[in-house]
């Protein structure tokens, strides 16, 4: 190489190399086509025959879908009241305990009343004498022997006897507690002998055959509100359980503040799972309809709308055909389809990623929309 270099100069020891380099690379590629190309670069990729993948399709069917709504709401009881006396007085006795169940009617507390008894076995002796008094001036006047100013007064003496046997009885009644409706008591906080004064908390009674269930919702939607809407409510304390109720009153006002109306609503609670104060996750299900309906995840959403690939029947089999659709309301794992399908049109659910428009497919395990809305919804 040195002797080329002196005898041809630079430019000739140049060409030279690049020659010796393009005969190393032709001999390379040569070998190389005596050498055995690999199975998997011998066909097309793919998980049926002929490279075609395997998906799983669904059928458009029938749904039930709501205008959803979610809120916030504190259960409470529907009738509830803190036991307190009217009288500053000592407690004579407790006709209760803690977690009792009680009927309407039924004496919970009762006072000392010694000094009022009194008054009243007082009050009652002087009541029969005044109307014994009237009675006798009454058969005299009949008779004539009595003027109508005596009797008068007389009559006055008695109602007054009357009013202050009344007034004894209601100081007597004062001193009883009484349950004014059926309902479960709650923690004891008082004993007997203890001195409480009116707003002194004794215990609470509940009725929680039903709750009440009061939640705020925008003034926006209050068109979507109205007495008998179906509500289904959940809270934490029972994961996985959810209690159907209705509406049964809208406030008449909306906060000026929040700019909501408050909506009340009732739920049974016959095992009284549910107690006063739980925070409650509440689902409005206003305007039901029945709609066209596909798994939501067989929807591909993209910038310019949302598509699907409908199965396409083709000559020798099923080809992957992508169609635009226009969606609605999507509850439990369903989509509302609006428009861009038909009853019993079939839409790819598992395999999306295998897919090509046009491309044939093999089909496994197909099933209903309706099996995969079950699979979806949440139970409760």
């Amino acid at each position: 190489m040195l002797g080329l270099v002196k005898r041809y100069g630079f430019a000739a020891a140049v060409a030279a190399g690049l020659a010796l380099m393009a005969l190393v690379v032709a001999g390379k590629t040569i070998f190389s086509g005596f050498v055995e190309q690999p199975a998997s670069a011998a066909g097309p990729q793919g998980g049926g025959p002929g490279g075609s993948p395997e998906v799983v399709a669904a059928t458009a069917t029938m749904h039930t879908f709501t205008d959803g709504l979610q809120a916030l709401g504190t259960a409470q009881a529907r009738e509830s009241i803190v036991l307190t006396p009217k009288v500053a007085d000592t407690i004579r006795a407790l006709r209760f305990d803690s977690g009792d169940r009680v009927q309407r009617g039924q004496v919970l507390v009762e006072m000392s009343s010694v000094e009022q008894a009194a008054d009243m076995a007082e009050a009652r002796a002087s009541n029969e004498a005044a109307q014994q008094e009237l009675r006798r001036y009454q058969e005299l006047y009949d008779r004539g022997f009595a003027s109508q100013a005596r009797l008068d007064t007389v009559r006055a003496a008695a109602d007054a006897a009357q009013a202050r046997l009344n007034a004894g009885g209601s100081r007597i009644a004062d001193r009883t507690i009484t349950a004014p409706f059926a309902g479960v008591v709650g923690l004891r906080t008082a004993s007997p002998g203890q001195f409480v004064r009116p707003g002194d908390q004794i215990g609470t009674l509940d009725d929680v055959s039903q709750i009440k269930l009061d939640f705020d919702v925008p003034e926006t939607r209050i068109a979507s509100l109205a007495t008998g809407v179906e509500i289904i409510a959940s809270t934490a304390a029972y994961p996985g359980r959810t209690f159907q109720g209705r509406i049964a009153n809208v406030d008449s006002r909306v906060d000026p503040t929040t700019r909501s109306v408050r909506v009340r609503a009732m739920l049974p609670n016959r095992d009284e799972a549910l107690r006063p104060g739980m925070l409650m996750t509440v689902d409005v299900r206003s305007n039901p309809r029945t709609a066209l309906a596909i798994p939501e995840i067989a929807i591909l959403d993209q910038i310019d709308g949302s598509y699907v690939y409908r199965v396409a029947a083709r000559e020798g089999g099923q080809a992957a055909e992508l169609v635009r659709i226009r969606t609605g309301q999507r509850s439990g794992g369903m989509a509302e389809v609006l428009d861009g399908l038909g009853a019993n049109d079939r839409v790819v659910t598992e395999g999306l990623q295998t897919v090509r428009p046009g491309q044939p497919i093999q089909l496994r395990d197909a099933a209903p929309a309706g099996d995969a809305a079950n699979q979806l919804r949440p139970r409760g």
